[in-house]
């Protein structure tokens, strides 16, 4: 691959020269690379990776022709150096968000008690939800948790009283625009 400066010739040039070299732009730069060559029948594999990025590039379109979303993703793929709106969508696709970290240090299987949640994306974490299990498996309680602060710091409120919460698990669930989601288990000492 080689990258094309201040040649006026080959500046904004773009596609397939004869059978081995293709030009394209990205962000603003002329990029040269030899043609793909393919290598026979795709593996499953390849079909699987083809068909996800075909419902990403379908993610990306819809989200583009939402006003709104567009220029929310315009704006994150300039902080993160992407080329464009679009490509920061179709990356979002790719990427689940993450659960960072849970404080449990309020909880006290009172109705109110607090926990915090760090959960992020490389876009924006839409809604995280939290279950909470006795440790004989049961549900004592599920919810949406709110935006606290930053859009990585969320905040759960306990709804149902649990005196008996040693042991039990919660379960925290965060979701991105895509529907991508990641799941983290958390045991109360």
């Amino acid at each position: 691959m080689a990258i094309v400066k201040k040649n006026l010739v080959t500046t904004g040039l773009s596609g397939k020269l004869g059978k081995d070299l293709v030009f394209r732009q990205n962000g603003g730069q002329t990029i040269l690379s030899s043609a793909p060559r393919r290598s026979g029948e795709s593996t499953s594999g390849q079909i699987a990776q083809q068909d996800r990025f075909k419902k990403a590039t379908q993610f990306a379109k819809v989200q583009m022709k939402i006003p709104d979303v567009k220029e929310e993703y315009k704006q994150v793929a300039k902080e993160k150096g992407f080329p464009s709106a679009y490509n920061m969508a179709v990356a979002d696709y790719f990427h689940s968000p993450e659960i960072g970290d849970l404080n449990v240090s309020n909880y006290h299987g009172e109705v109110g008690d607090k926990l915090e949640i760090i959960a992020f994306d490389n876009f924006k974490v839409e809604h995280v939800e939290i279950e909470i299990y006795h440790n004989d498996g049961s549900l004592v309680e599920k919810g949406l948790a709110s935006k606290n602060g930053s859009d990585s710091e969320w905040e759960y409120a306990a709804t149902v009283a649990n005196t008996e919460y040693t042991g039990d698990k919660i379960v925290v669930k965060a979701f991105d625009y895509p529907g991508n989601e990641t799941d983290k288990e958390f045991v109360l000492g």
